[in-house]
């Protein structure tokens, strides 16, 4: 297991980048690594909160606004809405958490609260939403189709969770690489 309290942020990125880069996006150094840069600009939003308040609203059959993921996490929006996007945001952060975890991507439930009812994303969040999905080597050829087909995966999976969501489970779901093997494969 390799400490990485003691690694940069810029080391913290350049890892995550490689591995993304280098297909390796289920291996457990990398689950550590998106969990790790998400303890350190988090600030107060937590993945394990973020995916249980998801999974939850998934189960019930609904869609997430932002205000209610803020929320969940014992934040206004106000404080939470500019760490949920850009550099090291949390929506990028749980969509790389949900999909090394062979989770469907579950930020595919999280939309405006205009959207709450048809889950629909307006053109800026949709692109972001995409362009996460195909760093992490997801192919994407209609955008707002895959949106659908995601949400579609994300109500199914929910309804196979138990109430109390324990993510850890889903770490022994996912395909996962030593994670010695895997900093060898991705260091530059």
């Amino acid at each position: 297991m390799v400490s990485l309290e003691n690694k940069t942020d810029a080391e913290i990125d350049q890892w995550i980048a490689n591995h993304e880069r280098g297909e390796q996006t289920r291996s457990t150094l990398y689950q550590e690594l998106i969990v790790e840069r998400n303890r350190r600009h988090g600030k107060g939003l937590e993945i394990t909160t973020s995916v249980a308040a998801i999974t939850k609203a998934a189960k019930e059959g609904r869609y997430i606004s932002y205000a209610d993921l803020a929320a969940a996490n014992e934040l206004s929006l106000s404080k939470a809405r500019l760490k949920m996007n850009g550099k090291h945001g949390h929506l990028g952060d749980l969509l790389a958490f949900s999909h090394s975890h062979a989770m469907p991507l579950l930020t595919a439930m999280v939309v405006e609260k205009a959207h709450i009812e048809s889950g629909e994303m307006d053109a800026g969040p949709l692109k972001t939403f995409v362009e996460g999905a195909r760093r992490l080597g997801v192919s994407v050829s209609d955008p707002e189709a895959f949106l659908k087909q995601c949400q579609a995966e994300c109500f199914e999976w929910a309804k196979t969770q138990s109430d109390a969501i324990d993510v850890t489970e889903a770490t022994d779901a996912a395909d996962a690489t030593d994670a010695t093997d895997a900093t060898d494969a991705v260091e530059e």
